[in-house]
């Protein structure tokens, strides 16, 4: 037996090959479906016990899982002599189970969301036995009772427990011994769906699915045109006239004025810098004509003398001031040299 078609909301195996010795199920996904749905199939008194002998070798085609249902398509004819009749027997028994709503699954995924590593590490068989053990002492019972479910078959049994209906649930724990978590969709979320929710809280299976958003009002097509017409910008204003140069008033430094203050400033600067580190003064050069070479020979003080200082304070204060290292200090005064 083994799985021929899954989808996210069927599975379908076949095929079915006789039980032999009296056998039922070989793994813990099957007998978790019968001790929780038939807890006496394996007894050869009542319904299961009579019906056992003819579900063991029954000849199943295929039997599908879908959620909420268990379907299989039995032929009574295989492996007998043609009959008279015009038609061949089939009964189509169907095992009808309750689902889980959307509440019952989020509270299992929640509580069942710490053993998501645990889990990752167990067969399949194992898995399901946590989940269904987890969500049971919880009061979220994963294996339904046989009370809970509903039968249908088109045979003439007027049973409710037919024995096809009876094949229907122990072939059914011969395919939850090949994939126990067939059981998940069984009850209405497939196995990927929940093993999403146990890793993402925000997955769609946990808030009731995609919803569907509402349509937009109607409108016709000039309105919607108008709506996209684009907006005229407003118009940009002309540039304003490039300003002039601006003239000082009378009694106010004239250019000639400001370009011997400035040649002044730069030569302090110099000045002190080349006392602040050791470095003999140089003579400064001053724009020819200039008020301050004319008149202002007070402009450039003679340097700063800080004897009373070590070098190396002034130094290292200096450096602290500027936030240059020795070595960009010492470049910076050897371009002051070159500068001149």
């Amino acid at each position: 037996m083994t799985l021929t078609d899954t989808t996210s909301a069927r599975m379908r195996f076949a095929p079915f090959t006789p039980l032999l010795d009296d056998q039922l199920c070989e793994r813990a996904g099957g007998r978790l479906w019968l001790d929780a749905l038939a807890p006496r199939a394996r007894n050869t008194k009542g319904p299961f016990g009579r019906a056992r002998a003819y579900a063991r070798t029954a000849a199943v085609s295929h039997l599908v899982i879908e959620p909420g249902t268990v379907r299989c398509l039995i032929d009574e004819t295989a492996g007998s002599a043609p009959s008279s009749r015009g038609y061949a027997t089939q009964p189509r028994p169907t095992l009808h189970v309750p689902l889980l709503d959307q509440e019952q699954w989020r509270d299992l995924t929640v509580i069942t969301r710490h053993l998501a590593g645990r889990l990752a590490r167990l067969p399949a068989e194992n898995v399901l036995e946590e989940i269904a053990g987890t969500g049971a002492r919880n009061g979220i019972h994963l294996l339904p009772a046989l009370d809970q479910c509903r039968t249908s078959c088109g045979c003439s049994s007027r049973s409710d427990l037919c024995k096809h209906v009876v094949t229907v649930v122990l072939q059914a724990a011969r395919c939850f011994d090949e994939m126990p978590l067939a059981l998940l969709l069984l009850r209405g979320r497939s196995p990927v769906a929940f093993f999403s929710g146990l890793l993402d809280p925000g997955h769609p299976s946990l808030l009731g699915g995609p919803r569907r958003l509402p349509d937009p009002p109607a409108a016709s097509a000039q309105t919607v045109y108008d709506w996209w017409q684009p907006v005229p910008l407003p118009p940009v204003p002309e540039a304003p006239e490039r300003p002039a140069t601006p003239v000082l008033a009378d009694g106010v430094f004239g250019p000639g004025v400001l370009a011997g203050l400035a040649a002044g400033t730069a030569q302090r600067a110099h000045s002190l810098m080349q006392s602040l580190t050791g470095a003999e003064p140089a003579a400064a050069a001053l724009p020819a004509g200039s008020p301050a070479e004319a008149g202002c020979a007070d402009a450039a003080p003679a340097p700063l003398q800080h004897a009373e200082i070590p070098l190396q304070q002034r130094f290292a204060e200096l450096q602290q001031a500027m936030g240059m290292t020795r070595a960009q200090l010492a470049e910076a005064v050897r371009d002051w040299g070159l500068s001149d």
